[in-house]
């Protein structure tokens, strides 16, 4: 078939492809919904086991590394021994921020929210007390408004005054019309998890052969000029974020666990509840250190502001040893991007898509980078043998000669 009446078809089936979607773009929607709908388990099963991948790949490649050295007949028993490995330890996770984190969570929130109207009003004479001192003192006119204090105390009551019977009766008459649906929803969702966990076991068992087949389809179907690239931008964003995002929680988790510690050791208040709120907002790059520590921070200035001094100090200390210790150790050097991209991204990120963009913005940008800065200097190693082959001019031949 000659070229030209080839590409014109390719036009002309395209351009009736756009009409379609344009003239019928909510039966196309509703269609991709439930498309997507039914794909969900299987996008639940491969975040999964893209997660667990790591600590599979730790049990099978390095604690079960001897097993079937000596004795071939058990290398058919690796395989299974590290999922089995791997999901039993996914399953003591979850039973134990269920029986012990969760409970303690809410009993500490639960605590927090009766008593946070007392440490208002007592934040308040406090600092009422240094304004008259500082008018007095140095001969100020200071009024504090009453405005944030009266906001602060409306919603403190809002949330630890009342009858509980009372609320609780409000809230399920309120709820009650709508449990049925929420109950179905709940179902529709655990169904999908379930569905979900299933499939990552397959996912997490044939990856090989999922990514042989995968392989085999792009070389089969995709230009032979784009295969390369395609490889290329994969393996680079398998491996920039899905080290960066493991780190990130890795790092994270350390700092949470390593602030309980510090906070429990010199019994502050709700070490708990802010120990694990310094630790989820960790896992965003930069920012997330002032959006852990400066409620808490406020938090414990309510209640005591000597807390709140060396609560400041303990976490600085611990933001200065993540910095050059744990995180260098965890996430290495692999992002491949200055301080100033990072916000960057960071900031492009968060505009776009939130929290999630916050997280993601970093890798995406990376990866990006690294292939733009791939491109360009292969595009440079370009110009540059181009021009060591042009002649020289006059002034450089007798410079030369």
């Amino acid at each position: 078939m000659n070229k030209r009446l080839k590409r014109g078809l390719i036009y002309i089936s395209f351009a009736a492809l756009l009409y379609f979607v344009v003239m019928y773009f909510n039966t196309v929607v509703n269609v991709c919904t439930s498309a997507l709908s039914v794909l969900t388990p299987f996008v639940y099963g491969f975040i999964i086991a893209y997660i667990l991948k790591f600590p599979y790949n730790f049990f099978y490649e390095k604690a079960y590394k001897k097993i079937g050295s000596k004795r071939p007949a058990l290398l058919a028993v690796k395989k299974p021994l590290a999922i089995i490995t791997t999901y039993f330890l996914g399953i003591l996770v979850i039973v134990f921020l269920l029986v012990i984190m969760i409970p303690s969570l809410i009993d500490s929130f639960a605590e927090l929210a009766r008593s946070i109207s007392q440490y208002v009003r007592s934040f308040e004479d406090a600092v009422q007390q240094f304004v008259d001192w500082a008018n007095a003192t140095l001969g100020l006119s200071i009024s504090l408004g009453d405005g944030m204090f009266n906001m602060v105390n409306k919603f403190a009551g809002m949330i630890s005054g009342g009858d509980i019977g009372e609320i609780i009766k409000n809230i399920s008459t309120t709820v009650f019309p709508e449990l049925f649906s929420a109950a179905k929803v709940v179902s529709y969702g655990a169904y999908n998890w379930i569905i979900g966990i299933v499939a990552s076991i397959y996912f997490l068992s044939n990856k090989e052969v999922m990514c042989s087949q995968v392989r085999r389809l792009t070389q089969a179907y995709a230009p032979k000029k784009w295969q390369d690239k395609i490889f290329e931008v994969t393996k680079m964003s398998n491996e920039v974020c899905g080290n960066f995002i493991m780190g990130r929680v890795i790092d994270s988790l350390i700092m949470g666990v390593l602030c309980y510690i510090v906070l429990v050791t010199f019994r502050f208040d709700y070490a708990l509840l802010i120990s694990v709120f310094v630790g989820v907002t960790n896992v965003i790059p930069f920012f997330g250190p002032f959006l852990g520590a400066i409620p808490s921070a406020f938090i414990l200035l309510m209640i005591d502001p000597t807390e709140c001094f060396w609560f400041v100090l303990i976490i600085i200390t611990l933001q200065q040893i993540d910095g050059n210790i744990i995180g260098p150790k965890i996430i290495g050097d692999k992002i491949g991007i200055s301080g100033f991209w990072i916000l960057f991204s960071i900031i492009v990120g968060s505009g776009l898509f939130g929290v999630f963009g916050m997280i993601l913005g970093v890798p995406v940008f990376a990866i990006i980078y690294n292939l733009l800065g791939k491109d360009v200097n292969k595009k440079l190693l370009k110009t540059k043998e181009y021009i060591s082959k042009e002649p020289l001019n006059k002034e450089e031949q007798g410079n030369k000669g």
